[in-house]
């Protein structure tokens, strides 16, 4: 039996510096990430920070949908979050990771989307 997954784009904000208002997604050319909608999101955001060699700290990082913003429950899987999933795979995974400080990963926190995967700061 075949493991149900999500594949997306993935990106983070580097707004560990407070006074830069020009923050962009980053890298440019977002690599690939397949996630598993088993699996709780808190265990595989060490993999996606890994891939993206985000420069903020694990800790401060969580999950946002590039197509709506919404924050995703790292504690749950994406097979438990599918509603605020709707129109995500719609946009083929076009969600970014984005980094976030002091808030939702703006230091360091990171988006899914079925498209793409942002990561933000908490």
């Amino acid at each position: 039996m075949a493991t149900a997954t999500l594949v997306c784009r993935v990106q983070f904000l580097d707004d560990t510096d407070p006074f830069n208002s020009t923050n962009f997604p980053e890298p440019t050319r977002p690599p690939l990430y397949t996630f598993r909608e088993d699996i709780p999101l808190a265990t595989q955001l060490p993999a996606v920070h890994r891939l993206l060699r985000a420069p903020h700290k694990l800790d401060d990082c969580t999950l946002q949908l590039s197509h709506n913003g919404t924050y995703l429950d790292l504690e749950s899987t994406l097979a438990e979050q599918r509603d605020e999933l709707e129109g995500f795979q719609e946009d083929f995974c076009s969600g970014i990771a984005g980094m976030k400080q002091g808030q939702a990963l703006r230091r360091s926190s990171e988006t899914v989307s079925a498209k793409d995967v942002k990561v933000t700061d908490q």
